[in-house]
């Protein structure tokens, strides 16, 4: 038997064989975790009758949602799990904080999401404190698809790293990406500029004002080639979090001939973003998410 955590974080293995060898049962349930803890978006799920306090984690709402078979196997082996969640907000809105799961799955937002699955062991209906559960399945969502009425997620374990080939030009000396790191300025800047959206804009073309740093301008044509744009958060933002490659950068003048900057976009927004409200930044390289890649691992030649 693996393991158990009780509510106070405790291990209950034994409370929790010696309550099954006298009753001969316990209710059963599973606990989903998509995201991470310190996230305020992340999904605290299960699929029993009742919301389920598991004080060592947090509080797991009820829903609709089903597994696929776990596999327990001796090596390196690569498993995987498949997911299936019916969630009943079908709303579609104009932003990230509110859009109906069945949005965000389209958009991409799920993807590579970590998932925690644990089996949670009750003595009584509803406490899922005193013996609390025992890690079921670990990774990662490898993909996301939408059809009527559910959301299928195929989770890969944590071992799918290892199925991963590395390409030769992120090895040490030719890793032409350790380098890169989120949040540089572009070409001709000292800090990253930030902009707020104004009317006019799609989700192709950002209309935009430069709000810092000063003396605030319009960048020159072609400024931000090969950068990034990602949107931030705050009250009523409406596309936190969404980024994409710069295809041009001009002037753009408002039909009262007061001229903006215009940043056109390789990949589409998954909606126009909100004038006066959403911001975003212009970072000089792509978003590392993670930083430098492979930074200390020597070439393949000297690792013989």
């Amino acid at each position: 038997m693996k393991a158990v955590t009780g509510g106070d974080g405790q291990d209950t293995t034994s409370a929790a064989l010696a309550h099954l060898a006298q009753n001969g049962a316990l209710r059963l349930a599973n606990l989903y975790l998509i995201g991470e803890a310190d996230d305020p978006a992340a999904l605290w799920l299960t699929d029993y009758e009742s919301p389920l306090l598991w004080s060592a984690w947090g509080t797991f709402l009820t829903t609709v949602i089903t597994r696929g078979t776990v596999t327990s196997k001796v090596g390196l082996e690569i498993e995987s799990l498949d997911l299936v969640w019916s969630p009943q907000n079908i709303v579609l809105t104009q932003s990230i904080a509110t859009a109906s799961p069945y949005q965000l799955a389209r958009y991409g937002f799920f993807d590579n999401k970590r998932v925690r699955v644990w089996r949670c062991l009750m003595p009584t209906p509803g406490d899922a404190n005193t013996f609390g559960a025992f890690p079921l399945f670990g990774g990662f969502i490898g993909d996301a698809t939408v059809t009527d009425g559910s959301i299928k997620f195929s989770v890969n374990s944590y071992l799918y790293v290892i199925n991963q080939k590395v390409p030769s030009g992120v090895i040490e000396v030719t890793n032409t990406t350790a380098s890169y790191s989120g949040g540089a300025p572009p070409n001709g800047f000292t800090v990253i500029p930030q902009f707020v959206i104004v009317t006019g804009s799609t989700p192709n073309l950002l209309i935009c004002d430069q709000i810092s740093p000063n003396p605030l301008g319009i960048p020159s044509g072609g400024a931000f080639d090969d950068a990034s744009v990602v949107f931030n958060g705050g009250a009523g933002a409406t596309l936190q979090g969404q980024y994409s490659i710069v295809g041009n950068n001009g002037l753009f003048t408002d039909g009262h001939g007061v001229n903006h900057a215009s940043i056109s976009l390789f990949s589409p927004l998954p909606q126009a973003p909100t004038p006066g409200v959403d911001t975003f930044y212009v970072t000089g390289t792509v978003p590392s998410f993670g930083g430098k890649s492979f930074p200390y691992v020597p070439s393949s030649q000297s690792a013989v």
